[in-house]
């Protein structure tokens, strides 16, 4: 048999934890389990063990904190593909940041290939084919973020996917730390508002570690573009609650013309226009989750950020987010 990892990551049984063996199924079914899994708890990709498959092992374990899943996997070698055809089956977007542990590890995505080895990081895309790689016996942590709210507040993320984030770095130190921290602490019995504050934080602190690596990531622009999308980015952002923000706006006040704004957007994961309407509906319905705002109505929430249309802000975070924001907020006091 394939020798087990000698790594300290033991999947034992935890509280609040979603956990899944291959060892109680059949040799000739594990590879088969592993590959429902994966797709099931993290992203629709086709798996296949480097060794043959009655030699396969692996064991997963996963908790949600809030909108943020993390998840500790040990298994054998094996290759994971997400394909064009897989990508039109799954209609959510969202990254992913891997923490190795043990063993080592490839991913390539975008024409970008980084390599793994313990204690480095790197984000992918669910939004984008990709490949990773396995030969051998690892461990890694595994995050999952909604891509709406991390590309807020790291802008430059979209380039840094499949680059190795140096795990020898303070920030990625820190943001390692407490991702384990995260994974080892029972938060199923946290109160919703908790929960919440938690996420965001976690959030924070991966927004807070990608910035540290954002000017080492492979250019896709040249240097002054970068500069003048950031700007624009920024700019934005502080302005996201005044219903007057628009390209026109924005034009006028950093004196960058309409048809420049759109051509920097351009290869960007969004336009500008789509862009700024998901980070203003990303912000309601943080809003709406948010129980210390449980006072206020969805009309407030709505004019608060920037939109001045009730009916029009409903159609448009239903066809985001498919709810309404009311029943949003229902069932965010579920959870």
């Amino acid at each position: 048999m394939t020798p087990r990892p000698s790594h300290s990551l033991a999947l034992t049984a935890r509280a609040g934890l979603i956990e899944h063996s291959t060892e109680s199924h059949r040799e000739r079914d594990k590879v088969a389990f592993w590959a429902d899994m994966v797709c099931r708890h993290f992203v629709p990709a086709e798996c296949q063990s480097v060794a043959s498959p009655e030699h396969f092992h692996g064991a997963m374990a996963l908790r949600q904190v809030g909108r943020v899943n993390v998840a500790q996997i040990v298994a054998g070698g094996q290759r994971v593909a997400r394909t064009s055809r897989l990508m039109a089956r799954d209609s959510d977007a969202y990254f992913l940041v891997t923490i190795q542990d043990f063993g080592h590890s490839g991913m390539a995505q975008q024409g970008r290939q980084a390599r793994l080895k313990p204690g480095d990081m790197a984000v992918f895309s669910s939004a984008d084919a990709f490949e990773l790689s396995f030969d051998g016996d690892f461990a890694q942590t595994v995050l999952t973020f909604p891509a709406d709210e991390l590309r807020r507040l790291a802008p430059d993320i979209d380039a840094m996917t499949a680059t190795t984030l140096d795990g020898q770095g303070a920030a990625a130190r820190l943001f390692a730390q407490v991702a384990h921290h995260y994974f080892e602490t029972d938060s199923s019995a946290f109160p919703t508002e908790a929960a919440h504050h938690a996420a965001s934080g976690l959030i924070e602190i991966l927004a807070g570690t990608l910035s540290t690596h954002a000017t080492a990531a492979p250019a896709r622009k040249p240097r002054l573009a970068r500069f003048h999308l950031a700007r624009i980015k920024h700019y934005a952002l502080d302005k996201l609650r005044s219903p007057e923000l628009s390209v026109a706006s924005v034009s006028a006040a950093l004196r960058i013309s309409p048809a420049h704004i759109h051509r920097l957007f351009v290869g960007e994961a969004q336009s500008f226009s789509t862009w700024l309407w998901s980070c203003r509906l990303l912000a309601c319905r943080k809003e709406l989750e948010d129980p210390t705002q449980a006072h206020r109505t969805v009309s407030e929430v709505a004019f608060d950020n920037g939109f001045n249309n009730s009916a029009h802000f409903s159609r448009a975070f239903r066809a985001k987010f498919g709810v309404s924001p009311r029943e949003c907020r229902a069932l965010s006091r579920m959870k």
